[in-house]
């Protein structure tokens, strides 16, 4: 009998002998080759769109819809968004494929299967992984399709990797000018700043009686613990109040397991302050925005942004922010909305490796600044009541889900 390739993978348990084989190759890659050739592969596989014509609609969206990630954020946002603007609309979950895995799964709203045909596709993926979400849609519904991707940096300028998924798309969407600014120096397609709509389920600042003033600030190890700054934020706090028991300062966190060095260094800050409470609790999406709603600040002293998602949360609920005064808060956090810190710029130097582009700069906030603003909160609550209320005015003019839908209905052309 003649040997192919076919039959031989064809006998009972040789493709998956296979399979364990390459898997093994691939593991023994260093970690940034793997990566490096990843990318390039589905970049060379991946459906190549071409101009569409015909409508915008139906619009379907892709991404990792059931994960608890600012990425399945946004791409849920966007689903709602359209399904308020009346627009016909799909939705493709990627959280299953190597884009995601929800350890707790979030409901959207699914809309109709996506079709082959004109419309639009929107891509919810990191910049070098659109080739690979795009894949993972299939040609058929790539095919005729206008194919959008949007994206968040949260650094002056691209990774060089993401310049080979440019090709893949007609036109990029950015949630902030920050965000428009890096993209548009290595890009010279269109490219919209569409601002995320914020949606707080109604929640809105709870009165405390007598409980101590409450500080919170939040987040994800696995979105980078350098960027988000959390041991500014614990210095803050305790350059302004000690260990006075009057004030409390809560740190929320989420997948402290993805960075141990970070939680040991957190836990080392916090050490022997009865006034600071790290909370790692899980919590659903109503669990959070209530405890956003509990305290008297919310206090971001991020290295950078791309949207910042918990600032404007906080805004809209009536919670008055400090935050430092770069990248993506800007568009909406002034000193007539909030509190912006002053920083000093300096190189972008990430453990994790997320961010670590030490020839680019990123925010060093000041931390006397934000705790002189935590003691003016503090101290003076007319002010704080005055600033909440200037805060939640201007995120329900600019994050409201109509200003939104119309910002679709615009930029997708039905």
């Amino acid at each position: 009998m003649r040997w192919s390739r076919k039959s031989w993978l064809a006998r009972p348990g040789k493709a998956e002998v296979l399979k364990r084989f390459v898997h093994i190759l691939w593991q023994r890659l260093p970690r940034g080759g793997r990566r490096w050739l990843f990318i390039r592969l589905t970049a060379a596989v991946a459906p190549r769109p071409r101009r569409p014509a015909g409508a915008g609609t139906p619009v379907i969206v892709a991404g990792v819809l059931r994960c608890r990630t600012g990425l399945g954020e946004s791409a849920r946002m966007n689903l709602e968004g359209l399904r308020q603007a009346g627009l016909p609309f799909g939705s493709i979950d990627l959280s299953r494929s190597l884009l995601g895995s929800p350890d707790r799964e979030e409901p959207y709203a699914a809309g109709t299967a996506p079709t082959a045909g004109p419309g639009s596709l929107i891509l919810h993926a990191s910049g070098p992984f659109l080739p690979y979400a795009l894949r993972c849609c299939g040609a058929e519904v790539v095919r005729g399709k206008r194919v959008i991707g949007f994206l968040h940096w949260e650094l002056p300028r691209l990774p060089a990797e993401w310049t080979v998924a440019f090709r893949s798309v007609h036109e990029i969407w950015v949630p902030s000018r920050f965000c428009a600014e890096a993209v548009r120096q290595d890009y010279d397609g269109t490219v919209r700043v569409i601002p995320h709509p914020v949606d707080v389920l109604g929640v809105e600042k709870r009165a405390a009686a007598s409980a101590p003033f409450t500080v919170l600030s939040m987040l994800n190890l696995a979105s980078g613990f350098e960027r988000k700054n959390p041991l500014a934020a614990v210095r803050a706090f305790k350059l302004a109040f000690g260990g006075d028991p009057s004030a409390r300062l809560v740190v929320k966190l989420l997948n402290e397991q993805s960075y141990g060095d970070g939680m040991a260094a957190l836990r080392r800050e916090a050490a022997g302050q009865d006034n600071i409470v790290l909370l790692s609790r899980s919590l659903r999406r109503r669990g959070v925005l209530d405890l956003i709603a509990s305290a008297d600040a919310v206090l971001s002293l991020h290295r950078s942004e791309g949207f910042g998602l918990l600032a404007a949360e906080a805004m809209l609920i009536g919670v008055p922010v400090i935050a430092t005064d770069w990248s993506g808060t800007t568009d909406f956090l002034t000193a007539e909305t909030g509190i912006p810190v002053p920083y000093r710029l300096v190189p972008a130097i990430d453990p994790q490796r997320s961010y670590h582009f030490p020839r680019q700069s990123w925010a060093d906030a000041d931390v006397e600044a934000a705790a002189a603003a935590l003691l003016r909160l503090r101290d003076d609550p007319v002010y704080r009541q005055e600033l909440a209320q200037r805060g939640q005015a201007a995120a329900r003019r600019m994050f409201s889900m109509d200003r939104y839908a119309a910002a679709l209905k615009a930029a997708v052309g039905s």
